[in-house]
């Protein structure tokens, strides 16, 4: 009975190894890298985004109806992917935080890729100081709309422990450091805003440790109707030791 099975087991092997399953599979691999960054067509600067939830791009890969990816946009405003099919792609650029726009085709060639693409930011933050004065952090800045019909809904003082501080990474402090404008704000370009964070009340719960960096940026957020989801747009962060 036993030399039985073992035979039917044997045999059942023998058919197995001369299916598919124990060919090696002989699909290509990615033959192809694409780096680049987002890039305000106005000032040449990379357009810094949120490291979570922040711009990204729809990739299409054209002839392959299931070939979507979504290549994320790093806070830098800069992308990489260094595991591309070379090929042709449409493009989609949307709920992000510059102007939504779609390239039709986009090449991709084997071997290294670079290109920036070249965006119309919802908020240009400028003029930034971000300083410790006493036992407050503060922070002053200026506004430029992208359009004429970009309104401003927020502007946000945000820190955080490390360097991807941000609308997704922050500690939880409002008051003087957090603004919202309802109905949204017209922005005028020379109005001087100023967002504080009290560091002894807020010691205890976010600044615990002494002679650590903590990490500080600016972000302001639009209201602009008809584009999909808007997110913020910021200034280079700051560190500060406290």
């Amino acid at each position: 009975m036993k030399v039985n099975k073992l035979l039917i087991i044997f045999a059942s092997l023998l058919l197995l190894s001369g299916c598919d399953m124990f060919k090696i599979d002989n699909y290509e691999t990615p033959n192809a890298s694409l780096r680049g960054g987002m890039k305000d067509a106005t000032t040449g600067n990379l357009v810094e985004t949120d490291i979570q939830n922040g711009s990204a791009i729809r990739a299409f890969e054209i002839g392959y109806p299931d070939g979507v990816q979504t290549w994320v946009v790093k806070q830098s405003g800069e992308f990489q992917n260094d595991m591309v099919f070379a090929g042709k792609y449409r493009l989609e650029f949307r709920d992000c935080n510059f102007y939504p726009f779609e390239v039709a085709e986009f090449e991709i060639k084997k071997g290294k890729n670079n290109h920036d693409f070249q965006v119309t930011p919802y908020i240009r933050i400028r003029d930034v100081s971000i300083t410790r004065q006493g036992n407050e952090i503060v922070a002053t800045f200026k506004l430029q709309a992208g359009a004429s019909q970009v309104r401003l809904s927020a502007v946000r003082l945000f820190a955080f422990s490390d360097m991807y501080v941000g609308e997704m990474v922050k500690y939880g402090i409002t008051g003087p450091a957090y603004q919202q404008f309802n109905p949204a704000a017209t922005i005028d370009e020379n109005t001087t805003y100023t967002l504080k964070i009290d560091i002894p009340s807020n010691k205890n719960e976010f600044f615990k440790y002494t002679n650590k960096n903590y990490y500080f940026r600016v972000g302001a957020l639009a209201s602009v109707s008809g584009v999909g989801t808007v997110r913020y747009n910021y200034a280079p962060l700051v560190v500060i030791a406290l």
